[in-house]
């Protein structure tokens, strides 16, 4: 140990313990437990955070062979032996419930459990949904509740292997949640905590011949659940892999390697440590360890093995001064393929232990990559190996919506070739470490990782932090992550934990994390504020940043020193400038450890923050928060299943914060996803002389040559595609920008058309996390403007105009349009006998309500003449006029007569209809939440087809990933189905909409510019209300929503104004002006861009 860290320690012991204080959210303090004789209860001592268990080491399997060790599959070892399956197991819902000494004999009449598995998703006790404060009471660590603290009991057999026999047996639990007894034929053999780490134990000592009979006992709450007060579902049960492991007497318990690249970036040392555990219980002689690293076709990279005498290895002097040297083995690599995110180049590193004959005992083995991590001397950027490289990051806690958090191999591997297949690089184990296959998988795909301690005390903040009774506990979980995971190349920074506040244990982790491994850096959020510097602002004092205001919390006025990254959440636009021109000589690099919540309808500006990160000095990058929503599937009484949050299991304490994520619960990909790949893609292109048709290509790859993709040019004509040609290969390197015409590519382009080009970017071979052909860049130019289409004088067919005391009617050939007189509105539209029209068609200025508008910047109360007030008519005419034209005015006000739109119907003999709408608001009115109109139309229409930005959802703040193009969609695929009803479904650049039956009759919408356009099959009020899907109610008809504008979506966070769109994205309250057609028809795509042509007329025919 360092004598920094011995320094911390010691300190820790002067200080004063802090009493018991209140929680975070203001609970008050509880009553302190009263001194009771002593009795060993290893769940509420603070200094126990495992009993008997092994130390923690990297992860690597034992072969018998080298050759088995390079294909590294474990179940073809024969050393390794799953437990996963069926156990036998008892609920009891409190401790004091639990079967007595169950472990010493073989239970009978239990249930069955599968393990791995969250006991609470097998119907034992129920899940509970927190994002912070503890889900129980009282809060009085380290002391546990005795009442609601459930206890899972399992057991089952097993019987060793009869070659197994004179090897040493470990028992493998990879998590359990949140801590454990083990007893192995009926004696104790040990305990663990820290529910995402595993824990060990030798049994070689307990096993006996034939069935072994292997007992659990799982307590929810222990003094280890004060560390883990994450943003999640508390569920509790051995959620993780469980299986024996056979090794030699004589092994290699753990090994650790650097590579240390020169100068240039080009020659490495490669360093090994191992450690050499003798269990024999004898003396060992002539014994000696053999590392190889091998290349990627598995051939030998060293001209001989690195070797080392055993007998070297275990009598190593440590200096009385200093410390020993880091390569116990070691050797020169000339020019080895480096690793990183674009280049993920991997050797296997083997390690064979031979006996004094050369027979191996064992092989064990793991990934190397030779990469560097350091930042920028001038700007601070991150550098891997040299290069600047950005963190193009995402949160992604563990979930699944119907297994809780066991996660399968299979549902890891699914979630990380999502993350990769778009476009983001980096990935914060928020907020705990990950199953052992998640890294190998990110060292296969070139993904970083932080890897975050399982330590988080939101609702008791720094409290026991400052407490050295805890000391060892912080100590133990920061330790034995970084044991276990050292290895990885893509790791590539050590994280603290989170939301913990700030101390002296969080000191001590930090500066054993920096002694133990000097090729990463350290980085913890909460390690703000240094009181001894000049101009500190105490926490009592009226400027101290307040707890939520994310985004403006500058240094106060330096981090603290023990990490090495300035990290903050939830900023601004404005954010990066105010900490990265902070006068207070700090130089560090800054990283927005979560930001751009995802909660709900979310994710605007993205494009925003990245323009101002990659151009200002010292901004590394981000994670988004977060990954995944977090909602668990459930039925209703009716057997409807929707995802459930916190609250929907009738839980005390809870939180219903749950729903965060970029994909939906079960993996699938929502829209903002899309946005984030394009915003993140390695490939950008502008056009910047639409003239000349030259385009601007920027690579903002690390290492990656453009020449690396296919490049394609497709062209649209009226959204249709109408060439597709792949382009010379474009030779552009890392962080390079070229010009390049297009105009040698681009086909003969005709009047009176509208004409867009796309540029995407491909795979050209098969990658291990997608297809050759799979796109990983797009960007679409508009070569010309939308097209004048030619209104020529025409005479149209008779049409019939009837008024009534309640309606103007007009009638055509198998068409009859009515307006009604009470409301001035388009309510009937009857064509061929078919009613078209099921709600009137209105003005209309809201959308129900997201989850940054409601929770967030509050548009409802902010903007709420717009949603409090409706239009009231004031007054409605009919006029005819020539060439066989009808047009009804009708005259609205709202607000007060603060604002007043007029609705002008033009209705030819053909049966079109053109509404032209103009807006005109008086000073002093808030911004507008949507200038548009609503109506309901033929539920049938439920097909729809579109010529505008698709193919899924976007707003005008989250369109850059989304082209122009005609698209078809059924409703149910057109609508995001969000686990909280809230806005959803529209497109943006909308020239003309189709919405069709199954015949392909239906209703054309044709813009005379560009609309933002959505359609529901419920009432705006319904969504409004409803808080899950399972609650909203078919309407009956489609709600359909021509719009003009919609304000963006926000979200930068979900809990203040930060979360509001930018101002560039809001309406102002000024006069607007649009006009769109209406056509019932029978067509298909390709009729309704001619229809969309010829239909459009004006009252000058």
């Amino acid at each position: 140990m360092t004598k920094p860290v011995k320094y911390i320690l010691l300190l820790l012991s002067f200080l004063p313990c802090l009493g018991y204080t209140q929680l975070v959210d203001k609970t008050p303090a509880p009553v302190p437990v009263a001194p009771d004789v002593y009795h060993f209860d290893p769940w509420e001592d603070p200094s126990i955070d495992g009993i008997n268990r092994q130390a923690a080491h990297a992860t690597a399997y034992s072969y018998s062979s080298i050759e088995d060790a390079l294909k590294d599959n474990r179940e073809l070892s024969g050393r390794m032996i799953s437990l996963n399956g069926y156990w036998d197991f008892h609920y009891s819902p409190m401790p004091a419930d639990t079967p007595k000494e169950f472990y010493r004999s073989r239970v009978k009449g239990w249930d069955k459990i599968i393990v791995p598995s969250s006991m609470e998703m097998q119907g034992y006790g129920k899940p509970i949904y927190k994002s912070a404060v503890y889900p129980f009471r009282p809060v009085n660590p380290p002391h546990m509740p005795t009442t609601d603290n459930s206890v899972g009991n399992y057991q089952r057999t097993f019987t060793i292997p009869q070659n197994w026999k004179d090897m040493n047996i470990t028992l493998h639990f990879g998590g359990v949640s949140s801590g454990f007894k083990v007893w192995l034929n009926g004696k104790f053999l040990g305990y663990g905590e820290d529910s995402f780490l595993p824990s060990e134990f030798n049994i070689t000592p307990y096993l006996q011949a034939g069935e072994n009979v292997l007992s659990v006992q799982v307590i929810r709450w222990t003094d280890g659940y004060f560390l883990e007060d994450q943003d999640q579902w508390r569920l509790s049960g051995i959620h993780r892999e469980v299986m024996l492991l056979a090794e030699p007497k004589l092994r290699i318990a753990d090994f650790f390697y650097q590579t240390k690249l020169d100068k240039d970036y080009k020659d490495a040392l490669f360093e090994l440590r191992p450690r050499i555990e003798n269990l024999t219980g004898e003396e060992i002689h002539g014994y000696k360890l053999e590392a190889q690293l091998f290349d990627k076709h598995n051939q030998p990279v060293l001209a001989k093995p690195m070797e080392k005498s055993v007998e070297d290895i275990l009598n190593e002097i440590y200096p009385r001064l200093g410390n020993v040297k880091f390569g116990l083995m070691e050797t020169e690599i000339k020019n080895p393929d480096k690793w990183s995110t674009e280049e993920p180049n991997l050797y296997t590193l083997t390690l064979a232990l031979k006996d004094t004959t050369g027979h191996i005992l064992e092989v064990k083995s793991c990934k190397v990559g030779f990469r560097s991590i350091e930042f920028s001397k001038t700007d601070s950027k991150l550098l891997i190996n040299g290069k600047v490289t950005y963190l193009y990051g995402v949160n992604m806690p563990d979930h699944d919506p119907i297994k809780g958090k066991a996660l399968s191999r299979e549902d890891i591997l699914r979630d990380i070739q999502t993350v990769k297949r778009f476009n983001f690089n980096c990935i914060r184990a928020s907020h705990y470490p990950k199953d052992p296959y998640f890294y190998d998988l990110c060292d296969q795909y070139g993904i970083m990782v932080i890897d975050e301690a399982n330590l988080e005390t939101h609702g008791l903040g720094s409290k026991l932090s400052n407490d050295p009774t805890w000391a060892g506990a912080y100590m133990d979980r920061m330790t034995r992550m970084v044991m276990r995971d050292k290895n990885h190349p893509s790791i590539i920074i050590w994280s603290l934990g989170n939301e913990a506040g700030r101390g002296p244990n969080h000191a001590a982790m930090a500066g054993w994390t920096h002694d133990f491994d000097i090729t990463r850096p350290v980085h913890y959020e909460p390690a703000q504020g240094t009181p001894q510097a000049e101009g500190y602002v105490e926490p009592d004092d009226p400027r101290y940043p307040k707890t939520n205001d994310h985004s403006h919390r500058i240094q106060n006025p330096i981090d603290q020193p023990y990490v090495d990254i300035i990290s903050r959440m939830y900023p601004g636009l404005f954010t990066a400038d105010l900490l990265a021109n902070q006068q207070n000589g700090d130089h560090r690099p800054i990283f927005f450890v979560e930001y751009s919540h995802a909660m709900g309808n979310s994710n605007g500006n993205l494009k925003e923050f990245w323009d101002i990160w990659r151009n200002t000095p010292r901004i590394i990058g981000g994670a988004i928060w977060e990954f995944k929503d977090q909602g668990l599937l459930k039925k209703d009484a009716n057997g409807t299943p929707f995802y459930a949050f916190g609250g929907d299991y009738g839980e005390k304490y809870y939180d219903d914060f749950t729903i965060k994520g970029l994909v939906a619960p079960d993996g699938r990909p929502k829209p903002a996803m899309y946005e984030c790949k394009h915003v993140f893609q390695p490939a950008e292109c502008k056009l910047v002389d639409t003239a000349k048709r030259i385009i601007n290509i920027k690579n903002w790859n690390s290492v990656t040559s453009l020449s690396n993709y296919t490049a394609t040019l497709q062209v649209r004509e009226d959204g249709n595609i109408i060439m597709k040609k792949i382009l010379p290969s474009i030779s552009l390197s890392a962080m390079k920008g070229t010009t390049f015409s297009l105009a040698p590519y681009l086909p003969a382009m005709k009047p009176g058309h509208e004409y867009l080009a796309d540029i995407h970017f491909t795979l050209p071979e098969d990658e291990p996390w997608a297809p050759k052909g799979y796109e990983i860049a797009e960007d679409q130019f508009a070569l010309t403007g939308l097209p004048v289409i030619s209104k020529n004088v025409k005479n149209y067919p008779a049409l019939s105009l009837q008024e009534n005391a309640d309606a103007y009617v007009m009638s055509g050939k198998n068409f009859k349009i009515t307006i009604n007189k009470t409301n001035g509105a388009l309510n009937s539209y009857i064509s061929n006998n078919q009613e078209q029209v099921y709600m009137p068609l209105l003005p209309h200025f809201t959308r129900p309500l997201t989850d940054n508008d409601r929770r967030g910047w509050k548009s409802n109360k902010k903007l709420k003449p717009w949603y409090v007030d409706s239009v009231k008519l004031k007054n409605v005419s009919a006029q005819k006029l020539n060439n066989g034209l009808i047009k009804i005015t009708s005259n609205y006000t709202l607000i007060n007569d603060s604002a007043a739109v007029q609705v002008n119907y033009l209705i030819n003999g053909d049966g079109a209809v053109k509404v032209n709408y103009a807006l005109r608001t008086k000073s002093g009115l808030p911004n507008i939440p949507e200038v548009g109109m609503q109506c309901g139309i033929k539920r049938a229409y439920d097909n729809i087809s579109w010529y505008g930005r698709g193919l899924y959802e976007n707003y005008i703040d989250r369109r850059t990933g989304f082209e122009a193009g005609i698209y078809s969609q059924s409703i149910n695929e057109f609508n995001e189905p969000y686990v909280v009803p809230q806005e959803t479904g529209n497109r943006t650049d909308v020239r003309w909409m189709y919405l069709s039956d199954k015949n392909a009759n239906g209703l054309l919408v044709v813009a005379d510019s560009l609309l933002s356009m959505n359609a529901w099959p419920y009432t705006e009020k319904n969504i409004e209300a409803a808080k899950h899907t399972n609650k909203l109610k078919d309407a009956g008809f489609i709600t359909l929503n021509i719009d003009l504008l919609q304000m963006g979506v926000g979200g930068n966070d979900s809990w203040s104004d930060v979360g509001a769109p930018l101002d560039k994205y809001q309406i102002p309250a000024k006069a607007y002006n649009y006009s769109f057609y209406l056509l019932p028809c029978s067509a298909n795509a390709e009729k309704a861009v001619k229809l969309s042509q010829e239909i459009k007329f004006n009252a000058a025919n």
